[in-house]
């Protein structure tokens, strides 16, 4: 593996986190409204 792949590999991993992250920040703020009766102003993820 090339350096220019192992790069471009690097970078599709970090597209699909970001893309799944955002799912599942949109569907913890709704459960959270839907539990709670209130918005979520915050989220942490690794």
């Amino acid at each position: 593996m090339t350096r220019e792949e192992a790069l471009q590999r690097f970078k599709q991993a970090k597209e699909r986190k970001r893309i799944t992250v955002e799912k599942l920040e949109q569907h913890m703020k709704e459960k959270y409204e839907r539990e709670t009766g209130k918005k979520a102003n915050k989220f942490f993820v690794m």
